[in-house]
């Protein structure tokens, strides 16, 4: 649309004809900014994957170690965590993870299901293909 902008891959620029105004506007080298498709049906496998997930724990110490646990027993390797106020209730937390694997792998599994009996609320975003990082 005319008068507007992106901030997008290279990839993306070319895949739409887009045009490139600024390359390289981020503020370190090795910089990366995620985007998602967000869509009613799971993308084809295409490994290595990634799985991303949220989720709540009780407000009790070492609920958070347990779930996460959960993962680590499983040898399942955590990328990214987060956390974010829950807005109902004070001093509670939501965990925005993402993890090595497909939710269909059978460790991946068994872990989500450890982390639904710990959990008092657990939702799977999806698995997805995970990005290649270039090597410098």
């Amino acid at each position: 649309e005319p008068g507007t902008a992106a901030i997008a891959s290279l990839l993306a620029a070319e895949t739409y004809n887009l045009e490139t105004l600024v390359n390289h506007i981020e503020d370190l080298d090795f910089n990366f900014t995620r985007f998602f498709v967000i869509g009613r049906t799971d993308p084809p496998r295409q490994d290595p994957t990634k799985t991303s997930i949220i989720f709540t724990t009780r407000h009790v110490p070492g609920a958070l170690h347990a779930v996460l646990s959960e993962l680590a027993n499983r040898n399942i390797n955590l990328t990214k965590i987060e956390s974010r106020p829950r807005r109902t209730r004070p001093w509670h937390y939501r965990f925005f993870v993402d993890f090595e694997g497909h939710e269909d792998d059978p460790q991946v599994q068994e872990a989500l299901l450890g982390i639904l009996k710990l959990s008092s609320f657990l939702q799977v975003l999806g698995s997805y293909p995970m990005a290649k990082i270039p090597r410098k």
